[in-house]
Protein backbone atom coordinates (compact mmCIF):
# COMPACT_ATOMS: atom_id res chain seq x y z
CA UNK A 1 0.00 0.00 0.00
CA UNK A 2 2.98 2.47 0.72
CA UNK A 3 3.70 1.89 -2.80
CA UNK A 4 1.07 3.26 -4.14
CA UNK A 5 0.59 6.50 -1.87
CA UNK A 6 4.83 6.98 -3.06
CA UNK A 7 3.03 6.81 -7.20
CA UNK A 8 0.51 8.75 -5.98
CA UNK A 9 2.27 11.63 -4.61
CA UNK A 10 5.09 11.32 -7.31
CA UNK A 11 2.55 11.85 -9.60
CA UNK A 12 0.79 14.73 -7.96
CA UNK A 13 3.99 16.84 -7.68
CA UNK A 14 5.50 15.98 -11.19
CA UNK A 15 1.93 17.53 -12.56
CA UNK A 16 2.33 20.63 -9.88
CA UNK A 17 5.87 21.10 -11.75
CA UNK A 18 4.58 20.72 -15.05
CA UNK A 19 2.38 23.67 -14.50
CA UNK A 20 3.98 25.69 -12.69
CA UNK A 21 4.73 28.67 -15.17
CA UNK A 22 1.10 29.78 -15.45
CA UNK A 23 0.06 32.80 -13.94
CA UNK A 24 -2.55 31.88 -10.95
CA UNK A 25 -5.63 33.57 -10.83
CA UNK A 26 -8.42 33.82 -7.53
CA UNK A 27 -8.69 30.25 -5.71
CA UNK A 28 -11.97 29.20 -6.09
CA UNK A 29 -14.37 31.68 -8.58
CA UNK A 30 -18.09 30.95 -9.34
CA UNK A 31 -18.24 28.45 -12.43
CA UNK A 32 -15.02 26.39 -11.37
CA UNK A 33 -15.12 22.44 -11.30
CA UNK A 34 -12.47 21.21 -9.02
CA UNK A 35 -11.10 17.59 -8.86
CA UNK A 36 -9.04 16.75 -5.92
CA UNK A 37 -7.17 12.91 -5.52
CA UNK A 38 -6.38 12.91 -1.92
CA UNK A 39 -4.61 10.13 0.84
CA UNK A 40 -5.69 10.35 4.13
CA UNK A 41 -5.47 8.40 7.61
CA UNK A 42 -6.17 7.32 9.87
CA UNK A 43 -9.39 6.34 8.96
CA UNK A 44 -11.79 7.90 11.76
CA UNK A 45 -15.07 5.29 11.18
CA UNK A 46 -12.81 2.49 12.56
CA UNK A 47 -9.53 3.89 14.20
CA UNK A 48 -7.14 2.87 11.65
CA UNK A 49 -6.15 2.64 7.60
CA UNK A 50 -5.25 4.72 5.42
CA UNK A 51 -7.39 6.19 2.55
CA UNK A 52 -7.07 7.13 -1.07
CA UNK A 53 -9.76 8.80 -2.95
CA UNK A 54 -10.99 11.85 -5.21
CA UNK A 55 -13.29 14.65 -4.67
CA UNK A 56 -14.80 16.72 -6.62
CA UNK A 57 -16.80 19.81 -6.28
CA UNK A 58 -18.45 22.63 -8.23
CA UNK A 59 -18.00 26.56 -6.95
CA UNK A 60 -22.10 27.96 -7.06
CA UNK A 61 -20.44 31.22 -5.96
CA UNK A 62 -17.04 32.75 -4.90
CA UNK A 63 -17.66 31.15 -1.36
CA UNK A 64 -20.01 28.19 -2.02
CA UNK A 65 -19.30 25.15 -3.77
CA UNK A 66 -20.80 21.55 -3.14
CA UNK A 67 -20.00 17.98 -5.14
CA UNK A 68 -18.96 14.89 -4.47
CA UNK A 69 -16.64 12.20 -3.03
CA UNK A 70 -15.55 8.34 -3.31
CA UNK A 71 -12.70 6.32 -1.55
CA UNK A 72 -11.58 3.55 -0.33
CA UNK A 73 -9.81 2.85 2.67
CA UNK A 74 -8.31 -0.88 3.73
CA UNK A 75 -6.99 -1.40 7.16
CA UNK A 76 -4.84 -4.52 7.69
CA UNK A 77 -4.34 -5.69 11.58
CA UNK A 78 -2.63 -8.81 13.35
CA UNK A 79 -1.25 -10.07 16.52
CA UNK A 80 -0.02 -13.56 17.18
CA UNK A 81 -2.49 -16.25 16.24
CA UNK A 82 -4.70 -14.33 13.71
CA UNK A 83 -4.98 -12.18 10.52
CA UNK A 84 -7.28 -9.41 10.33
CA UNK A 85 -8.04 -6.82 7.58
CA UNK A 86 -11.18 -4.49 6.59
CA UNK A 87 -12.08 -2.57 3.42
CA UNK A 88 -14.80 0.11 2.91
CA UNK A 89 -15.93 1.87 0.52
CA UNK A 90 -17.18 5.60 1.20
CA UNK A 91 -19.21 7.81 -1.56
CA UNK A 92 -21.33 10.45 -0.57
CA UNK A 93 -22.15 14.45 -1.29
CA UNK A 94 -20.43 17.24 0.27
CA UNK A 95 -20.18 21.17 0.40
CA UNK A 96 -17.76 23.97 1.23
CA UNK A 97 -18.06 27.41 2.40
CA UNK A 98 -14.94 29.41 1.30
CA UNK A 99 -13.12 32.03 3.21
CA UNK A 100 -10.78 33.86 1.86
CA UNK A 101 -13.02 36.74 0.88
CA UNK A 102 -14.86 36.63 4.38
CA UNK A 103 -11.23 36.78 6.02
CA UNK A 104 -10.06 39.35 3.40
CA UNK A 105 -6.85 37.20 2.10
CA UNK A 106 -4.53 39.11 0.40
CA UNK A 107 -2.56 36.15 -1.34
CA UNK A 108 -5.47 35.26 -4.47
CA UNK A 109 -3.01 31.22 -4.37
CA UNK A 110 -4.47 30.90 -0.69
CA UNK A 111 -8.25 29.33 -0.51
CA UNK A 112 -9.15 28.22 3.21
CA UNK A 113 -12.57 26.54 3.90
CA UNK A 114 -14.61 24.48 5.46
CA UNK A 115 -17.69 21.97 5.30
CA UNK A 116 -19.51 19.42 6.11
CA UNK A 117 -20.38 15.82 4.08
CA UNK A 118 -22.89 12.98 4.07
CA UNK A 119 -22.19 9.72 2.74
CA UNK A 120 -22.73 5.88 2.77
CA UNK A 121 -19.68 3.33 3.71
CA UNK A 122 -19.63 -0.60 2.64
CA UNK A 123 -17.34 -1.97 4.66
CA UNK A 124 -15.78 -6.30 4.56
CA UNK A 125 -13.91 -7.52 7.09
CA UNK A 126 -11.80 -11.02 6.80
CA UNK A 127 -10.23 -12.57 10.50
CA UNK A 128 -9.06 -15.96 10.24
CA UNK A 129 -11.26 -16.83 7.61
CA UNK A 130 -14.42 -15.05 9.04
CA UNK A 131 -16.72 -12.99 7.59
CA UNK A 132 -18.55 -11.54 9.90
CA UNK A 133 -18.33 -7.54 9.89
CA UNK A 134 -18.47 -5.72 13.18
CA UNK A 135 -18.46 -2.57 11.00
CA UNK A 136 -21.77 -2.03 9.49
CA UNK A 137 -22.12 -0.34 6.16
CA UNK A 138 -24.68 2.83 6.70
CA UNK A 139 -24.68 6.52 6.52
CA UNK A 140 -21.95 8.66 7.99
CA UNK A 141 -21.88 12.41 8.29
CA UNK A 142 -18.50 14.85 9.03
CA UNK A 143 -16.91 18.11 9.55
CA UNK A 144 -13.90 18.97 8.08
CA UNK A 145 -11.46 22.43 7.53
CA UNK A 146 -8.88 22.90 4.76
CA UNK A 147 -6.68 25.05 2.87
CA UNK A 148 -6.02 24.95 -0.70
CA UNK A 149 -2.40 26.77 -2.30
CA UNK A 150 -2.31 26.52 -6.32
CA UNK A 151 0.62 26.82 -7.74
CA UNK A 152 -1.25 28.55 -11.05
CA UNK A 153 -4.72 28.75 -12.32
CA UNK A 154 -4.70 25.09 -12.72
CA UNK A 155 -3.06 23.20 -10.43
CA UNK A 156 -2.46 23.94 -6.62
CA UNK A 157 -2.26 21.08 -3.22
CA UNK A 158 -4.61 20.52 -0.18
CA UNK A 159 -4.52 19.83 3.30
CA UNK A 160 -7.58 18.97 5.41
CA UNK A 161 -8.64 18.35 9.13
CA UNK A 162 -11.64 17.21 10.84
CA UNK A 163 -13.91 14.08 11.08
CA UNK A 164 -14.62 13.47 7.69
CA UNK A 165 -12.96 10.32 6.15
CA UNK A 166 -9.87 10.67 7.73
CA UNK A 167 -8.10 12.89 10.43
CA UNK A 168 -5.96 14.17 8.15
CA UNK A 169 -6.03 14.19 4.19
CA UNK A 170 -3.54 15.57 1.75
CA UNK A 171 -4.08 15.87 -1.83
CA UNK A 172 -3.50 17.97 -5.27
CA UNK A 173 -6.39 19.73 -6.80
CA UNK A 174 -7.17 20.58 -10.35
CA UNK A 175 -8.94 22.91 -11.93
CA UNK A 176 -10.88 21.85 -14.99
Amino acid sequence: MKKYFSMLAGAMMLLAISYSNVNAQDGVAKGDFLLSPFIGGPYVYAGGGFTMGVQGEYAFTDEISGGGYFAYTRWDYGYVGSDISYNFIDFGVRASYHFAKLLKVPNKKFDPYAGAQLGFVASSYDYNGSYNDPYDGGVRAGLYAGARWFFNEKVGVFGEVGWALDAVSIGATFKL
